[in-house]
């Protein structure tokens, strides 16, 4: 057995969350804190079978893939114009780890 814990974007946890359940891998939720530009992440504790390794990853990496994204960016010259600046948001930290023990009531 095998737990995948992975790091996401808070826009992307809930639809990673139902594509999973879609295909009855569980998972359990945790928020967390961190990123950058002050945006939300949370954690996503997946227990699973070793065969179900590959096919999870890749729907996270479906699912959570950097897309660009606009924020708005302050100039520091004496007169303050407000433009935009395009940066990668989202994308995902996934670590793989043996489980020796796993219990679900």
């Amino acid at each position: 057995m095998k737990l995948i814990i992975t790091v996401v974007d808070d826009q992307d946890a809930d639809k990673l969350m139902a594509a999973l359940t879609e295909r009855h891998i569980g998972v359990t939720r945790v928020n967390s804190t961190g990123g950058l530009l002050v945006a939300g992440t949370s954690t996503l504790l997946i227990g699973l079978n070793d065969g179900q390794v590959q096919p999870c990853l890749e729907v996270i990496a479906e699912v959570a893939a950097p897309r660009p994204g606009i924020f708005p960016y302050a100039h520091t010259a004496s007169v303050p114009l407000p433009s935009f600046v395009e940066v990668n948001v989202g994308g995902f930290l996934s670590y793989v780890m043996d489980l020796d023990h796993f219990e679900q009531v």
